[in-house]
């Protein structure tokens, strides 16, 4: 039940409101210089804007300024940032999140930053390749073993969320967690990380196979296989595989990781090679990489920037609402004239008719939350999603020797695409917050509606006539309804520096200097050259190495 929120209160929320714009307005203007690449200055404005004051927002700060200070390779106050990162997700996940599940007043922009699930997720990732460029400025083993480490807890995290009485979710687990882990593993060394290493590869095998369909990236009718995929849970069966239609991204992919796995058993497990390649049936690509030297160079390109949370427009009709309202006054108002004649009020003097119906976003559950706002006097209320997910680019990768000649290419695979797993995420996480947001926004719009109400009640009695009190409750309304849609914007913080697509490959490279360059893919055929290069390493002959490369969408 809801109580009236106080005068104070509401001037608080207005105040923070305002703030919440600035520092909207700061944050695009940190992001588009954070993608035009100049690290020094992004960091100067991350530190003159109201994120880093805003104590609410103390996980966002750590993620973006790790970021920042990762891209300006100072790992020491990026490995800090996140550890604090995680430090806070721990506490925040365990402790308040629950709490919040509870709460029925606040609205989420007003409230502590807790991030969606896949940011949580991620800051594992940042913090293990924190560790790893640490670790090879420094080669000190022990960051090597704070970036297994970390792996690790990104397991754990997701254990935990799979044990956790919150509501399930189908991110259950992450495909660069097994990929990128792998890695981290396979560069130790020792025998039993490479045998962690092979199973990490074979999980992300099974990830692909199973829960890849939900996603867009690698499959055409990932909407059906969605809807497939949550009916097949509660059965315990295995969803229809006539609904993964397989793009070329996972085709890619799955040669990716194919040959990671022959690799590693051809290596430790040479006994169980041949059954490895009759088991798995990899294409001829993956054999032919095979006949030649283990790759000894693997490579992270981070593509973009993942698409910003907006807030969509959604309905809720009042009367679901009325048994909500807990002010006396107002529930002896909508008791004496009824909710029927209510609502009536709001659809035709107050024009409180529906207008958008549509089911919240393309996420399919069971039910329709929408199913009264269609029918009845609603109202209108945000909350985020990411809804235009601009498609990634088939890419091949190039090598360069110093003298500019290319000395090898292959697929460049997309491992995660984070525009269209946040949009699932969110999709979904709309479905569990629609009532309990919807209800509260009804409350307050009622108790506004009621006040219109007494208003028309009392003018239509005297000299001035219907259409003098249509005007003056329109006006009583609409002047309430301004403050609880400024109120009530939905929470669209993010961590808005996260990459749009994370993509990795390996190559066999002697010791020297090298260019990675790109080109796109023209339908299926492969580009003949290069098209744009976008940094360089250096090889070793310290044995097996990762290389992180950041770039944008090539034109």
């Amino acid at each position: 039940m809801v109580r009236l929120n106080s005068l104070g209160l509401i001037l608080s929320l207005f105040i923070l409101g305002a703030c919440a714009s600035k520092m909207k307005d700061q944050m695009k203007d940190y992001r588009d210089t954070y993608a035009m690449g100049d690290m020094d200055k992004a960091d100067q404005q991350l530190e003159a804007s109201e994120l880093k004051k805003e104590e609410r927002s103390k996980l966002l700060w750590h993620m973006e300024k790790g970021t920042v200070e990762f891209g300006r390779n100072d790992f020491d106050k990026a490995i800090s940032n996140f550890q604090s990162a995680l430090d806070l997700i721990d506490k925040l996940y365990t402790s308040q999140l629950s709490k919040k599940a509870a709460s029925f007043l606040i609205n989420d922009a007003a409230d502590v930053f807790y991030g969606a699930n896949y940011e949580r997720s991620y800051a594992h990732y940042y913090l293990a390749k924190s560790y790893y460029a640490r670790y090879q400025k420094t080669h000190n083993k022990l960051d090597l073993q704070g970036a297994r480490g970390t792996i690790l807890a990104w397991d754990t995290y997701f254990t935990d969320l799979q044990r956790s009485s919150a509501s399930k979710s189908l991110y259950q687990t992450d495909l660069m967690l097994k990929a990128f882990g792998g890695e981290i593993h396979e560069v130790s060394g020792i025998a039993n990380d490479k045998q962690i290493a092979l199973q990490l590869y074979k999980d992300a095998l099974k990830i692909l196979d199973q829960l890849g369909g939900i996603y867009a990236l690698f499959n055409k009718k990932n909407d059906d296989y969605i809807k497939a995929y949550v009916v097949s849970i509660k059965e315990g069966k295995a969803p229809n595989p006539n609904l993964y239609e397989q793009t070329p991204a996972y085709s890619d992919l799955k040669d990716f990781l194919q040959y990671k796995v022959l690799a590693l058993t051809k290596e430790i497990r040479g006994y169980e090679y041949k059954n490895a390649v009759n088991n798995y049936k990899p294409s001829a690509l993956v054999l032919k990489r095979m006949e030649q030297p283990k790759a000894n160079v693997t490579l992270v390109l981070e593509e973009g920037l993942i698409p910003p949370k907006m807030g969509k427009p959604f309905n809720f009709g009042i009367r679901g609402a009325v048994n909500a309202v807990e002010s006396p006054a107002a529930k002896a108002f909508i008791a004496t004239v009824g909710t029927a004649v209510l609502t009536g009020f709001a659809m035709n003097t107050l024009g409180m008719a529906p207008t958008q119906t549509a089911s919240p976003g393309s996420f399919y559950f069971a039910h329709d939350v929408t199913r009264l706002a269609v029918q009845e006097a609603a109202i209108e209320f945000e909350l985020p999603m990411i809804e235009n997910v601009p498609l990634v680019q088939r890419l091949e990768v190039f090598v360069l020797d110093d003298k500019g000649v290319v000395v090898n290419h292959a697929p460049l695979p997309v491992v995660t695409e984070n525009g269209d797993l946040a949009r699932v995420i969110l999709e979904e996480d709309v479905v569990s917050r629609y009532v309990k947001t919807g209800t509260r926004v009804a409350v307050r719009h009622l108790i506004a509606i009621v006040a219109a109400m007494g208003v028309y009640q009392k003018l239509s009695r005297g000299s001035g006539g219907d259409f003098l009190a249509k005007t003056a409750a329109m006006a009583t309304y609409v002047g309430a309804s301004k403050g609880i849609a400024a109120l009530e914007r939905a929470d669209t913080r993010h961590w808005t520096t996260l990459p749009q697509a994370m993509r990795m490959s390996e190559f066999h490279l002697k010791p020297g200097s090298y260019q990675i360059a790109l080109g796109a893919y023209a339908g299926t055929k492969t580009p003949d050259a290069p098209a744009k290069i976008i940094g360089n390493i250096q090889v070793t002959d310290s044995g097996k190495s990762i290389h992180t490369l950041k770039f944008n969408k090539l034109p």
